[in-house]
């Protein structure tokens, strides 16, 4: 099997018209598709994707953590933006989180609810005393964002290498892959058209009339009433001069341990590294804080030095004295900003035309609230 390049007549030719037109079928996308469907039933929605069927960015190829940030992360937020940014945004996480489960079947979507935790090894006590003296902050954070409970509390490290944690409340794990299967399907229940192999060409190159947009691409021209862009880590290949810079994250798994000493979603190192079970078998990602410059990129596939970087965290810290092999390795782009700050770009751009992007590595929890957001700008 191979991708062909483009006939002269597949390039040359103009698609059905839409009322919107959504480049970029991950979650963002799927959502604000979802979402402007439920209101307006009847609407032509096109979504256009550059990835073949079954891929979509860091939507199917991240970690599988429904989370809404661990403590440390959080803090360091701190450092870059305003308090009250961070809790709009753990509200919108959260929002987000329960959307899925009241949208789907959990079976539909992998989804196993539990407790999250933050972890520290013995050489982190500093780092772990200044969150543990947080706590009151962060769960006032929690509840001004309307998450309920005592979400953060003090607990119990789980091996000698890892002596100290923090539990998170409300947290959990789904398959994304599923989790995006199921959502296509209900949007193209709903009426909406799925393009895959999609490359679009950058703004600048369309033409605006008065009935729309008329998008260039390698399989002929796309026309419009109403555009999102919804491609989060590629948005700054279409709109060079937006802040959305890429970010690589990396992800292994193992073959399946018995007696696996880990249960649930675990975040360490301000949350550039994470792992969780998956059955028996354990997943770990993340890392590129120490391969930043060869991490900020579009490609999709993992490097040595990365790879390398979390099987040495698996076997002396994770797993120490205990066998494992690797069964599969992949990595997923995701967006962040030069300037370090996490809010979303939720605005228009053009008439007529907007933008859904930077998701920070948050898209699973925020993409039913954008969804929503954008729905909200549609109607505008």
């Amino acid at each position: 099997m191979f991708a062909a390049p483009p006939s002269y007549w597949e390039k040359e030719r103009s698609h059905t018209p839409a009322d919107l037109i959504i480049v970029g079928s991950g979650m963002v996308g799927l959502w604000t598709a979802y979402h402007h469907l439920l209101r307006h039933p009847e609407a032509k929605v096109t979504l256009l994707d550059q990835r073949p069927t079954g891929q979509a960015g860091a939507s199917t190829r991240n970690a599988g953590f429904a989370c809404f940030g661990s403590p440390t992360e959080l803090l360091d937020d701190l450092n870059h933006e305003k308090e009250a940014d961070i809790i709009q945004r753990l509200a919108w996480r959260y929002e987000g989180l329960t959307t899925w489960m009241a949208h789907f079947d959990p079976g539909s979507l992998g989804w196993q609810s539990g407790k999250g935790y933050e972890v520290f090894q013995t050489a982190e006590h500093e780092r772990y005393s200044t969150a543990l003296e947080a706590l009151p902050l962060l769960n006032q954070w929690a509840q001004q964002a309307g998450i309920p409970g005592e979400v953060y509390q003090k607990a119990e490290g789980p091996n000698a290498e890892i002596p100290y944690a923090i539990s998170i409340q409300h947290e959990a794990q789904l398959h994304p892959g599923m989790a995006h299967a199921t959502l296509a399907e209900r949007v193209r229940q709903m009426g909406a058209v799925l393009h895959q192999g999609i490359t679009i060409r950058p703004l600048v190159e369309w033409t605006k009339a008065e009935d729309g947009w008329r998008l260039p691409s390698n399989q002929g021209d796309f026309q419009a009433t109403k555009i999102v862009l919804a491609t989060n880590a590629w948005t700054h290949t279409l709109l060079p001069e937006v802040d959305v810079v890429p970010g690589r994250g990396q992800v292994l798994l193992t073959s399946a341990i018995p007696n696996l000493p880990f249960n649930g979603t675990y975040h360490a190192d301000e949350g550039y590294l994470y792992f969780r079970n998956v059955g028996q078998r354990l997943l770990l990602g993340g890392g590129r804080n120490h391969f930043k410059q060869a991490e900020t990129t579009l490609r999709s596939d993992t490097s040595d030095e990365v790879q390398t970087y979390l099987q040495d965290y698996l076997q002396n810290v994770l797993l120490p004295g205990i066998s494992f092999n690797i069964e599969a390795a992949w990595a997923g782009t995701m967006a962040f900003s030069a300037h370090e700050v996490k809010m979303p770009i939720l605005r228009q751009v053009e008439d007529h035309c907007f933008v859904a992007a930077r998701m920070g590595g948050m898209g699973v929890a925020l993409a039913p609230k954008v969804g929503q957001i954008m729905a909200d700008l549609l109607d505008g």
